[in-house]
């Protein structure tokens, strides 16, 4: 219920004013201040509070807060939640592309971590509105794979993908470490590296060295291709420009490597780059990734990426029974309207209200136009030797 949106909640932490203070001051930091949570008249005592990754959102006018509810009070949990992010809107002036992109990837039933949107109260005083965002941990693993995937010591292998270099899941050879850098454990982080990081060095090697014949199999030990065309699909759909096939390299995305098994699936997390373009290209840099460019190549693998735009064009499109808009833009514009109230009032929004009201407007064009788009190019590389349309948001549709 924590992530159910309606009706729009509030979030309320009390925590001592000296720490609060201090907590701003050192918002580039990861230091830990002690808390008091409220949500729905349920209270948890001794909460942990840090400052959340990501250079973006590390700023004590409006900080990006991680909770841990058993950072202090070992196996405290809340609504059976460990810990929870919330989210302050830097980069995304409507507040809506990372909670409805979400509900995109776990309406095709991919794993994805929920989204919904509060009113925070720090001292009782309004700081603003944030995104309440599922931690992607054990607790969420568990959720979306079961319990045994969740377990501490014979549960799967969970990392973070940090991006540094730009990196194309290129064969970058045999040293572990390599990876390493690339890959940071979020669960069994005390494993060995081979047992850590040599199914993804196999898997990079089978990327680059595996034959046309062989490359669908042999990857495909290591890698549910099926569900990462899905994924790669919605993705460009949504017309992320800093997902897989981003503008300098992978980034916002965890691996999940499930136990028992050298096979692994893709999470999605910071779906702040979406919405970027009604236009953008269904085959957006897909050359520049070495495991799209191969996968593209194998007939149907190809076909699961083209019929799953299609898909999500349908769902976008889909009407209500009493509403002939599609449901891209109805869930824009209920989001939109419960968030509105909170974002006038917030007294540190980094954006101006009418740049808010301006965005929501471009993402409910994007939410009309952007399915009739991908259709039309979807068309056009079925049948690459037909006669091709003009695909256009702008100027046809």
């Amino acid at each position: 219920s924590f992530f159910n949106d309606d009706p729009f909640g509030e979030v309320r932490l009390t925590i001592s004013r000296r720490d609060w203070q201090a907590f701003r001051d050192t918002a580039d930091e990861n230091s830990y201040y002690a808390a008091d949570l409220r949500w729905n008249g349920i209270t948890v005592r001794n909460v942990g509070v840090r400052s959340r990754d990501g250079d973006e959102t590390r700023h004590g006018v409006k900080p990006g807060l991680r909770v841990d509810i058993d950072r202090y009070v070992s196996g405290q949990e809340f609504l059976g939640l460990k810990a929870f992010i919330l989210k302050n809107p830097s980069g995304d002036p409507s507040l809506l592309r990372e909670s409805v992109t979400m509900k995109v990837f776990a309406r095709f039933g991919m794993p994805a971590p929920r989204a919904a949107h509060a009113r925070l109260y720090v001292n009782d005083e309004y700081v603003g509105v944030y995104e309440i965002v599922e931690s992607i941990d054990r607790t969420f693993i568990a959720r979306v794979f079961g319990a045994p995937e969740g377990e501490v010591e014979r549960g799967g292998h969970l990392f973070k993908y940090e991006r540094g270099t730009p990196y194309y899941l290129e064969y970058l050879g045999s040293s572990l470490e390599s990876y390493a850098e690339l890959f940071k454990p979020q669960t069994r982080e005390t494993d060995s590296m081979v047992g850590l990081y040599g199914p993804i060095e196999e898997l990079a090697r089978a990327i680059g060295e595996s034959t046309n014949v062989r490359f669908a199999s042999e990857v495909g030990e290591y890698l549910d291709l099926r569900a990462f065309m899905k994924y790669l699909a919605i993705e460009n759909f949504m017309a992320e420009i800093d997902g897989l096939v981003g503008q300098r390299g992978m980034n916002t995305f965890y691996l999940y490597r499930f136990r028992q098994s050298q096979r692994s699936q893709l999470i999605p997390s910071d779906k702040d780059n979406t919405f970027s373009d009604m236009d953008h290209p269904i085959d957006y840099h897909v050359d520049t990734n070495g495991l799209v460019r191969r996968a593209m190549a194998v007939p149907e693998l190809r076909q699961v990426y083209l019929d799953t735009l299609v898909q999500c064009a349908g769902l976008a499109q889909q009407p209500d029974a009493t509403d002939a808009r599609g449901w891209l833009e109805r869930e824009l514009d209920r989001e939109a309207s419960q968030i509105a109230p909170a974002v006038a009032e917030d007294p540190v929004f980094p954006f101006s209200f009418d740049r808010f009201q301006t965005e929501i407007e471009a993402l409910r064009q994007f939410a009309r136009t952007r399915p009739l788009f991908v259709k039309c190019a979807v068309a056009n590389a079925k049948d690459p030797s037909g006669p091709q349309q003009v695909c256009s948001a702008r100027t046809r549709f």
